[in-house]
C-alpha cells in the first residue's frame, strides 16, 4: 500500500469493502458502517479498446458517502481475463472425393 493511499484512508479493508459493493451491482444504496451511510457503484468509463486496439477494458467507481457528502472513492479498471463454456463455433473439414 502506497503512502498516498494511507494518507487518503484508502486501506486494504476499504478496498475490500468497495469490491464487495462492486459485486452487488450498479446503483446507490444505504449501508451499515461506522464511517459511511451510503455507497454508490457507477461506471467510470465504458467498455472500449485501448490505444492500439489490442485489448478492451472498462472502469467502475465505488463511492462512499457520509451525510450526502462524498468521502472516499475507489476506482477499478476492468479488463478481460479469460472465460470458458460450451463450443459455439465449430470447424468443418471439407470432404475429399
Amino acid at each position: 500500500m502506497s503512502t498516498s493511499d494511507v494518507r487518503l484512508g484508502l486501506t486494504n479493508i476499504l478496498k475490500r469493502l468497495a469490491y464487495h459493493h462492486l459485486c452487488q451491482g450498479f446503483g446507490r444504496r444505504p449501508i451499515q458502517h461506522d464511517m459511511y451511510d451510503e455507497v454508490e457503484v457507477s461506471e467510470l468509463y465504458p467498455w472500449s479498446p485501448n490505444e492500439d486496439g489490442t485489448e478492451y477494458g472498462g472502469g467502475v467507481r465505488v463511492t462512499f458517502y457520509r451525510d450526502k457528502l462524498r468521502v472516499r472513492w475507489i476506482e477499478f479498471g476492468i479488463r478481460y481475463g479469460g472465460g470458458g463454456g460450451d463450443l459455439s463455433v465449430y470447424s468443418v473439414k471439407p470432404v475429399e472425393d
